[in-house]
């Protein structure tokens, strides 16, 4: 019996560690006409510089791309379900998103890329990792379809 209660309370905490140690680094919604996003990862690459500038890649996806080479191409391209795909570029004091792709299964463009639509606030790099706040103005759409996202994240630095 008692053999019995310390196996059970061994793979519960195990259970409970394991859930922790998988717990989403961001929380919020990415909609596309009203159909919420099947978003489960976020990794953060280093991207591409922009007018010698450097970039962070923000690929939020259904599909795991932790060991991707190219995780925003392959988002774009609908290879990991539902995704999007943020370029954040620091000027001086303040972040801007200067680029972003929208995969969504509910978009007759999926995959289109974009700027203008999604903004970033609260940005605060510290302890190695990177966290803010994206979001769309109340009437963002992309090729007239209504987009609405609202993402709290927070990932480490690439």
């Amino acid at each position: 019996m008692k053999t019995t209660i310390r196996i059970l309370v061994g793979f519960g905490l195990m259970l409970f560690v394991t859930a922790l140690s998988a717990a989403s680094a961001f929380e919020g919604t990415y909609s596309a006409n009203g159909k919420n996003a099947k978003l489960a990862f976020l990794i953060a690459k280093k991207g591409d510089p922009f007018s010698g500038k450097p970039t962070t890649l923000l690929v939020f996806s259904e599909k795991d791309a932790s060991q991707d080479a190219r995780p925003d191409f392959h988002a774009q391209m609908g290879d990991l379900g539902d995704a999007l795909v943020i370029r954040l570029m620091k000027d001086g004091d303040n972040w801007d998103v200067i680029g972003s792709e929208f995969a969504h299964s509910a978009l007759k463009h999926s995959g289109a890329s974009a700027t203008g639509i999604v903004s970033v606030k609260d940005v605060t790099v510290a302890n190695g990792d990177i966290s803010g706040r994206l979001t769309t103005h109340a009437d963002a759409d992309l090729f007239d379809e209504p987009l609405a996202i609202d993402l709290r994240f927070q990932v480490k630095q690439p």
